[in-house]
């Protein structure tokens, strides 16, 4: 089981067989009704089945010496990698979240739409606070096109676009290597990046982020699981 100081000073840590086989079944089987028009989906925390696995993760004995402190659902994103939708990420950080409605603060930058909900770019104390669960619904190999993590990036805040290769070529960068069922957790800030798929397995993804229930006093998060 990872520590939390192992988590704090990495950013990222990978955890096999993070549900059981049958609740993985279960969420293939929801996953199935989900009608992708695009490589993937933005709204599923609209879903009563996808709550409950938000829940059932925040109450997971294996994650919570790494989630927030009284943690809650804010996103849930769905990933597919296919024969026909196969991309790769170049090095980046997570910067945007996704709220209710615009509001006056300057702190607050790059507001925009994606799939008809509002994002924005909170100011890096409040990212800091969050902690992103990759729950894997199939294999993820090398030939998958796994993401790839630049350890300890997290800690230098945000970080110019100019600066993230240097950073990739001077500490290197680990392939989070997994199977289905298992979870990769990490801090949006650390710098990442994943290439195409050699070989396409329809690599499904659940990516949800959880924050702190102290912020959603702060800041009108579009879901709060």
């Amino acid at each position: 089981m990872y520590t939390k100081d192992y988590f704090e000073q990495n950013g990222y840590a990978v955890i096999n067989a993070l549900i059981t086989p049958q609740q993985l079944t279960e969420i293939e089987q929801q996953l199935e009704q989900v009608n992708l028009t695009t490589a993937g989906s933005r709204e599923l925390l609209t879903q009563p089945w996808c709550q409950l696995l938000a829940n059932n993760l925040k109450n997971n004995t294996l994650l919570s010496a790494l989630l927030p402190e009284k943690p809650i659902a804010i996103q849930c994103t769905l990933f597919k990698k296919s024969a026909d939708k196969n991309w790769l990420v170049p090095l980046h950080q997570d910067l945007s979240i996704a709220v209710r409605h615009r509001f006056s603060d300057s702190r607050f930058t790059g507001w925009s739409h994606k799939q008809n909900i509002l994002f924005v770019q909170p100011p890096v104390q409040y990212t800091q606070q969050l902690v992103a669960v990759r729950l894997h619904i199939d294999d993820c190999l090398h030939e998958h096109g796994p993401l790839k993590v630049v350890a300890g990036t997290h800690q230098h805040g945000r970080i110019a676009e100019s600066e993230l290769r240097q950073l990739r070529d001077q500490q290197g960068e680990q392939e989070c290597i997994l199977s289905k069922g298992g979870a990769v957790i990490m801090r949006p800030l650390i710098v990442h990046s994943s290439s195409k798929a050699i070989q396409t397995n329809g690599r499904r993804v659940l990516h949800f982020l959880y924050a702190p229930a102290t912020l959603a006093e702060t800041i009108p998060f579009q879901f709060c699981i």
